[in-house]
């Protein structure tokens, strides 16, 4: 039997993994208004203790750790050993002894019962390959009543900076269309598909709110630079690009600066975006 989540194991705690560490700062600059949109749908108590998924390097549980110290607790859960790295030695830097972070696969792994008062996630929850597995363990490490907020992108087509390199790609290679709900970044466009999700994870309370936005891709990066950044630090592009050769690679780097240069200034690429703010609540009664 295969080990469950594999491809992102390895993309997340590979080169992928250290891209996101080496660019952490612009792809922060990137999510985090769409991050904070989702943790403001959640009401923190001062004791709060918080389950954040996906957590990467941090950002979003250290900004948790702030917001409920010193006597509220935040847990960072990620597959991502680079990730995972930079984000226990962000929070030393910062004297953060409210924060702990570990590496488990969410949909397989452990992660208590009846432990937490509220769980979040940024752009951290569309990579499972049983996502009802993996929502059914974060039910049950939810204390009854507590709530569920996370952030997910809805479709390519609402966010350009997918669907116009995907037009570029098709120009060059046989592109087969990705397995419908397969893990990766739109794994959840479909509102109703997250619905249904949640509903058979024993949640209630689902709300599914759509939420517009301008993305800030690669502050302060060339051109040339944001589109190979954006070719290597997506685990679905890597994987569409995996068997091409470098010369096939450098004609597609260049059609994509040509179709993304309309969006480009000084301030990086800045596309138009849309993404999901879903709020849930386990049963009270559960």
């Amino acid at each position: 039997m295969s080990e469950a989540n594999k491809g992102q194991k390895d993309f997340w705690s590979g080169k992928g993994g250290d891209l996101w560490v080496q660019r952490q700062n612009v792809m922060d600059i990137m999510l985090k208004p769409l991050g904070e949109a989702a943790l403001q749908k959640l009401e923190l108590s001062e004791d709060a203790n918080v389950l954040d998924i996906g957590c990467g390097c941090g950002n979003t549980t250290l900004s948790i750790a702030g917001k409920i110290k010193p006597r509220g607790r935040v847990t960072g859960l990620d597959i991502s050993e680079p990730m995972l790295q930079r984000a226990t030695e962000s929070a030393l830097e910062l004297s953060l002894d409210n924060i702990s972070f570990q590496c488990v696969d969410v949909q397989t792994e452990d992660i208590g019962s009846d432990t937490f008062s509220a769980a979040f996630s940024r752009f951290g929850v569309m990579f499972f390959e049983d996502s009802v597995a993996a929502f059914r363990n974060i039910n049950k490490s939810l204390l009854p009543g507590s709530p569920l907020s996370f952030v997910c992108w809805q479709s390519p087509i609402q966010n350009p900076w997918q669907s116009l390199f995907v037009q570029e790609v098709k120009k060059f290679i046989d592109l087969p269309a990705p397995p419908p709900r397969s893990p990766g970044p739109f794994a959840f466009m479909e509102s109703n598909y997250v619905n249904s999700i949640l509903e058979n994870s024993n949640f209630e309370s689902i709300e599914i709110e759509g939420h517009e936005a301008e993305v800030n891709m690669f502050s302060g990066r060339s051109l040339a630079d944001s589109v190979k950044d954006y070719m290597a630090i997506n685990p679905v592009v890597s994987e569409m690009l995996k068997d091409s050769s470098n010369e096939v690679k450098q004609e597609i780097i260049k059609s994509t600066m040509e179709v993304f240069s309309p969006y480009y200034s000084d301030k990086g690429l800045i596309f138009p975006g849309a993404a999901w703010l879903v709020t849930a609540k386990k049963e009270a009664n559960a």
